[in-house]
């Protein structure tokens, strides 16, 4: 009987794997099936469902050679950049001496300008192959980097040859075009640059860049036709492409053909009734040109027509919310959600609810909004980008640049994902990933004012002035006369001490008339002859162009600053009185005239006439304008502390009155009360790197608790590599915390070097030097700090120093001068 239950077993057992051959299988031989299965999905034009099987493979052989890189190939040819570059890592990683993976890595990153890791794998490529041309055409292309980056003309000269020779025979290497065209672009030679460009599209059509490249180049060579139609040929070839239509839209807006550009929007909307998406762009296009009202007006006019769409009803109330009526914009948008069945367009519609409630203080309810969208499409944008901006506001920078990095995936060309990586990566402390990001944002957008100008600040705060002028060049070349981009273009050239072009630049503002481009375009030029000339040359500008009239009240103003800085002060009284007296009535007139007096140092004066203005209205910077008044007297030290509550009490909403109650706190000792101050500016606004950077420093350099320190570094990470002194001081004394002194020692030197009468500055660096044993350099330090913060101070850190000093004397130190 035993005998035969076991043969009944096995039977059982076989007829189980006769019939599901996949249970008893190896895992690599289902694995196998699954990568056989995957390629015929792929061959038959299956790919989403191909790279399921893929995926599958993985989960049962993650060493399966060929259908990781099957799959990686695949991203890449679809756009998924970054998860192509991820896979191909993994590749290389299993697989060192692949060279498909080898040369791909090597391709990415050098297209994405990384070129340390283009190096690095180019380098094994080369290694593994060395006659492969698609390396070849990398290392080239790294070698022209290598040539910019060092400004060696010459090299950069026989880089560019070099690849413009192995063009032939490498059709369609981005890399290699793409050297050409920059070398053209940088020698000035932008019909040549064009006609390289033409060359590049030919091979490699869908290539935005390229086209973008293009528009910028025949700009340049003022040939409208030719852009416009290298615009609309954009247009065509990616109509998912928002910054397409966005750039054309931009080109007639600066050429004052709105109804050029108007036409072809309403034209879509008779030629597809019901298409939502035709009169959004038409509602976005007019609020840009004519203004909200207008476009609410056309809004309200589509509707009662029965575009009744979700997607219309969303941008009018959207429309309402930004004219005032908030309320009532939330409400109906609410109750139009609620009513819709669930789709696409009504998750976009409840993410554009969420981000109006966000902004009206519902912040709760617009979290609890986002998270509904995105349990039921993780990868909507807008939800994506509004659950991003509050993890990066409340540091959970990681989690906040994984979800970013899963959504360019999807959307690997939006500007906003890219800008708000950028942010992510600021916070982190990466200013590098931080400032390729924004260059890529600004790409993406079609060379876009906005993201043109963020990056351009970058790179002059990095003082990178000869690439800030290229970008806002490019810029301007699609967008003609935009004051943003001119203003900045201006400021860069002062920087570079070039005072004809930034004379230059205030020509072609006052071009664009608009009372703001005057007013830029008489400061630039006035900053420009005090530059060539001499500041009394600019005085004397400013002077004319205030006798004539030129600028209006903005440039009467600017010569009264202007004569306060060269110390003229009886000229800026005058003119301040002749400025009221013209005004008499203004306030804001009112303000620079008992400014004028303040600065001159007819403090009693002044503060009279601030006590004036406040009887008459509560304005935060009057308050605090008498607040610096009085506090300039160390006797009336209380008393400036109660003009700071008086305010406080009139404006409780602001950021900048409780700012400086904080900062008098600090200074009467009260540590905590201003750490209190600190952390609420911080839950409002975490993006402002000064309240970021004095609660770091407070948290850490008053308290000891470890959670305290590890907030501290936490906040403090996005000063990591900082030029300013406070910065610096802040970061590395909480290095020093940390046990990281010779860290801490090259950030304290740099800031005490700066900040010579900051008590806390040079305690923190005698603290450091004291730790590397260098005592007499320490008690030199200490006895800056006690001198700095004066007879008598509060401040805990010269208490601190003036006990360190004395244990040091007491041990037989002496400093060192």
């Amino acid at each position: 009987m035993a005998m035969a239950i076991r043969r009944g077993v096995a039977a059982v057992l076989l007829s189980l794997c006769l019939g599901a051959t996949a249970g008893c299988d190896s895992a690599e031989e289902r694995a196998e099936a699954h990568f056989q299965s995957g390629m015929q999905l792929l061959a038959a034009g299956d790919v989403d469902r191909a790279l399921v099987e893929f995926r599958n493979v993985f989960q049962l052989n993650g060493m399966h050679h060929d259908a990781r890189a099957v799959y990686a190939r695949t991203l890449r040819e679809r756009g998924e950049l970054a998860e192509s570059y991820s896979q191909y890592l993994w590749l290389v990683e299993q697989y060192p001496d692949d060279l498909e993976g080898r040369r791909a890595l090597a391709e990415m990153a050098a297209e994405s300008g990384d070129w340390d890791e283009a190096d690095r794998h180019v380098t094994e490529a080369l290694r593994i192959a060395p006659d492969d041309l698609a390396a070849k055409a990398v290392a080239a292309a790294l070698d022209y980097a290598r040539a910019v980056e060092a400004d060696d003309a010459a090299a950069r000269d026989r880089a560019a040859a070099a690849a413009g020779a192995m063009l032939a025979n490498v059709p369609g290497s981005r890399v290699l075009h793409r050297v050409v065209i920059d070398h053209a672009l940088k020698a000035g030679d932008h019909a040549g640059a064009v006609r390289l460009i033409e060359a590049a599209i030919a091979e490699i059509p869908d290539d935005p860049g390229l086209h973008a490249l293009r528009v910028s180049a025949l700009a340049a060579l003022d040939d409208a036709a030719g852009v416009e139609a290298a615009l609309l040929e954009m247009k065509a070839r990616f109509p998912d492409d928002p910054a397409a239509d966005d750039a054309l839209l931009r080109w007639y807006v600066a050429r004052n053909e709105t109804a050029k550009a108007e036409k072809p929007l309403r034209d879509r909307i008779g030629a597809s009734e019901g298409d939502a998406a035709a009169v959004v762009d038409l509602l976005r296009f007019i609020a840009s040109t004519r203004g909200p009202q207008a476009a609410l007006g056309e809004a309200e006019a589509q509707i009662a027509a029965g575009a009744t769409a979700i997607e219309v009803e969303a941008a009018r109330n959207a429309l309402r919310f930004d004219l005032g009526d908030r309320d009532g914009a939330i409400a109906d948008l609410g109750q139009a959600v609620a009513a819709a069945e669930p789709s696409d367009a009504v998750r976009d519609a409840k993410a554009a609810l969420a981000e109006m409630m966000n902004r009206n203080g519902n912040a709760t309810g617009a979290r609890a909004l986002v998270e509904e969208v995105l349990a039921e499409d993780s990868g909507n944008v807008l939800a994506v980008r509004l659950k991003a901006t509050a993890l990066i506001a409340a540091d959970a920078v990681g989690e906040a640049i994984n979800l970013l990095r899963g959504a360019l995936e999807q959307n690997p060309r939006d500007p906003a994902l890219m800008t708000l990586l950028a942010q992510a990566h600021e916070r982190n402390g990466s200013r590098d990933l931080m400032r390729d990001m924004l260059a890529r944002a600004a790409e993406a957008s079609g060379n876009a004012p906005e993201e043109s100008v963020r990056y351009a600040q970058v790179l002059v705060q990095d003082g990178n002035l000869t690439t800030a002028e290229n970008v806002l060049i490019t810029a301007l070349r699609t967008s003609p006369g935009d004051v943003r981009l001119l203003a900045r273009l201006g400021d860069v050239y002062l920087r570079m001490g070039d005072w004809g072009r930034a004379g230059g630049v205030a020509d072609a503002l006052e071009e664009t008339g608009g009372a703001e481009a005057k007013a830029a375009a008489i400061s630039l030029r006035a900053a420009a002859v005090g530059g060539r000339e001499s500041a009394e040359d600019a005085l004397a500008f400013l002077s004319e162009m205030a006798g004539k009239g030129e600028g209006g009240l903005a440039t009467r103003v600017a010569l009264i600053r202007a004569q306060l800085q060269q110390g003229r002060t009886e000229e800026a009284v005058a003119g301040a009185e002749d400025l009221a007296a013209d005004f008499p009535g203004d306030r804001g007139v009112r303000f620079v005239a008992a400014y004028v007096l303040d600065a001159a140092g007819r403090r009693g004066e002044a503060e009279a006439a601030y006590r004036a203005l406040l009887a008459d209205g509560s304005e935060p910077r009057i308050w605090l304008a008498l607040y610096k008044n009085v506090q300039s007297d160390p006797a009336r030290f209380d008393e400036a502390g109660e003009i700071l509550a008086q305010a406080a009490a009139a404006s409780p909403e602001s950021a900048e009155i409780r700012w400086a109650l904080a900062g008098h706190a600090e200074r009467k000792g009260d540590i905590e009360g201003a750490i209190a101050i600190y952390e609420k500016l911080y839950a409002e606004d975490s993006s402002n790197p000064i309240v970021a950077n004095n609660l770091a420093s407070l948290l850490a350099g008053y308290r000891t608790d470890d959670e305290s320190l590890a907030r501290a570094e936490l906040i403090a990470r996005r000063l990591r590599g900082s030029d300013v002194p406070a910065f610096q001081d802040t970061y590395g004394w909480i290095a020093f915390r940390r046990g990281n002194v010779e860290e801490a020692r090259a950030e304290l030197e740099k800031a005490a070097a700066a900040l010579t009468g900051d008590a806390s500055v040079q305690y923190h660096l005698g603290m450091v030097y004291e730790a590397l044993g260098m005592k007499p350099e320490a008690l030199a330090r200490f006895d800056r700090a006690v001198a700095a913060a004066g007879p008598g101070s509060a401040l805990p850190d010269a208490a601190k120093a003036a006990e360190a000093a004395a244990r040091l004397r007491a041990e037989g130190v002496v400093a060192k001068q």
